[in-house]
């Protein structure tokens, strides 16, 4: 019993510096790896790329798929794009694994030095978060120090073997067990790093921690599944899609674990130690096997996918605002920005649904049912940055947080114009029976289709932080103003050309350019902070 907690408190000292790492990074690179997951393109190499790199820092596989998942139901992120990142976030967290694994005792008492003086002595924020990171990773060393001392008394206990040893005759209660674990771990890092220890020790025999490193890749997608099952929407369809891959991983390792003669090269190739180069082999193989066919995953997911908006159907409500994160500003700042590029999604249809307003009558149901999403999701995340005290978070955090404020703010608005003024608009054409001139339709449709790009522009911009693009989010901005004016001066035109239909509907074709022009001015807001006079 003794044993069991002391292995007990080594794996809560492991998941607690695991957990002080990730606190110390998101602190300290927050904002820029939020931007460089957003940032990614359809090249499927630099999204994998990225995932990795951002899993390693992070240490988490978690949070980089419910990154990318948010940022491909806010549309700056395509599908494949962000299923390449996921195939990546598997690698980056084992290679963590990998290099956590490494025996450097003597490097744990160095590293909680070192890392108490330069949290203690540092004045500014930055040097405490570096100093949090180092003690994080001394808190891992020393758990991983005292769990290899547990299982090793373990190993030798013959009632403990016996127990083990009949457990192992059933592999898929191994895998099961080891998923379940990793789910409540809700870190596949901790797992395969116990799982590794385990049987470095001589508790697990080589073969049963093999059966136990595939339980932990179908684990290792259960945490971002389960807190995104809520949400039926895009990225749904990218977690669902991430969890088939690690699937069809655990399948692969299932059936090359199965095959006549494996368990006996198990035996004899892989020392216990190796259980974590397994899984890594496993991960790689999965990302070489998978990657050059992200492309046709994502069209069958596609296809797969009920409609994005379906009448009558659930509302929306937040996946990423975790009460347990308030206490942590970066983490909790991260779930926010995650939670805003939701709602730009769901305005993002609405803007896309101005035209259909004013020529479809039933549009009008479909788009104040996204609006009360829209005012639900805004409630719940205001709520939520109101839980986070501003005297705790240093300026570069204080800055995102108003940001964000603004950002949602913002785009509240722009539904409140499309539901309050423009559905009222369509409704007082369609019930006098006003038609539009067909000049003045298409250039209706023109600035719609003009005023989604510029929605598409100014999100990147956002999430990118990006001076020179705020810089051409402000010309769009100009030029779509001039485009108004013209459309008005060519409808003045018309009106003194004597066009039927142009008289007739005259005051709605006006007053639609002007909300038009307001909710141009709300999307580009985002630019004016970081242009160089605002600095």
């Amino acid at each position: 019993m003794e044993t069991f907690a002391h292995l007990a408190g080594a794996v809560a000292l492991l998941l607690w510096g695991i957990r002080t790492v990730r606190t110390g990074v998101e602190r300290l690179l927050g904002p820029r790896i939020e931007a460089h997951v957003a940032m990614l393109t359809g090249r499927r190499t630099g999204a994998f790329g990225v995932g990795a790199a951002v899993a390693f820092a992070l240490q988490s596989s978690t949070a980089v798929r419910l990154m990318a998942a948010s940022f491909y139901a806010g549309g700056v992120l395509a599908l494949p794009a962000g299923l390449a990142a996921a195939l990546g976030a598997e690698v980056g967290s084992s290679l963590a694994a990998a290099v956590l694994n490494v025996d450097v005792a003597l490097l744990a008492p160095v590293l909680l030095v070192a890392g108490y003086i330069t949290f203690s002595v540092a004045r500014e924020r930055r040097g405490k978060h570096v100093g949090r990171i180092i003690l994080g990773l001394a808190f891992i060393l020393t758990s991983l120090s005292l769990m290899s001392t547990a299982t090793a008394i373990l190993g030798a206990n013959e009632d403990a073997a016996d127990i083990i040893r009949i457990a192992s005759t059933y592999p898929a209660a191994l895998v099961l067990v080891a998923a379940l674990a990793t789910w409540l771990m809700h870190s596949s890092i901790a797992a395969i790093l116990m799982i590794a220890h385990l049987a470095g020790g001589g508790g697990l025999p080589p073969e049963a921690a093999l059966w136990m490193v595939v339980g932990v890749n179908a684990g290792s997608a259960l945490p971002a599944l389960v807190s995104g099952w809520t949400l039926a929407g895009p990225a749904r369809e990218l977690l669902v899609a991430a969890f088939a891959m690690r699937i069809a991983a655990v399948a692969v390792g299932a059936l090359v674990l199965a095959a006549p003669g494996i368990g006996d090269l198990a035996a004899v190739r892989f020392a216990a130690g190796h259980v974590i180069l397994a899984h890594l082999a496993l991960n790689v193989a999965m990302a070489v096997a998978l990657l050059p066919f992200v492309g046709i995953i994502a069209a069958l997911v596609r296809r797969a996918a009920p409609k994005r908006v379906a009448e009558g159907g659930r509302a929306a409500s937040h996946i990423f605002l975790a009460p347990e994160d308030v206490r942590h500003p970066g983490t909790a700042l991260i779930n926010i920005a995650n939670e805003a590029a939701r709602v730009a999604h769901i305005v993002y249809d609405m803007v896309g649904g101005i035209s259909e307003l004013f020529w479809h009558g039933d549009a009008d149901a479909r788009i104040k049912s996204l609006e009360d999403d829209v005012d639900r999701l805004y409630r719940e995340v205001t709520l939520y940055m109101a839980s986070i005290r501003l005297d705790e978070l240093d300026d570069d955090e204080r800055r995102q947080w108003f940001e964000l404020f603004e950002f949602v703010t913002h785009l509240e608005h722009v539904g409140d114009i499309i539901t309050r003024n423009i559905i009222d608009l369509a409704k007082r054409k369609r019930k006098a029976g006003l038609d539009f001139s067909p000049a003045g339709a298409r250039e209706i449709e023109g600035l719609t289709a003009e005023l989604s790009d510029i929605f598409r522009y100014a999100q990147a911009v956002f999430l990118s932080r990006d001076p020179h693009r705020a810089e051409e989010l402000v010309a769009a901005k100009r030029r779509f103003r001039s485009h108004t004016l013209d459309s008005q001066r060519r409808h003045a035109l018309r009106l003194s050309s004597g066009v039927t239909s142009s008289i007739a509907s005259s005051r709605i074709h006006l007053d639609l350019l002007r909300e038009l022009q307001r909710i141009n001015s709300h999307l580009t807001a985002v630019a004016y902070p970081l242009l160089p006079e605002a600095s």
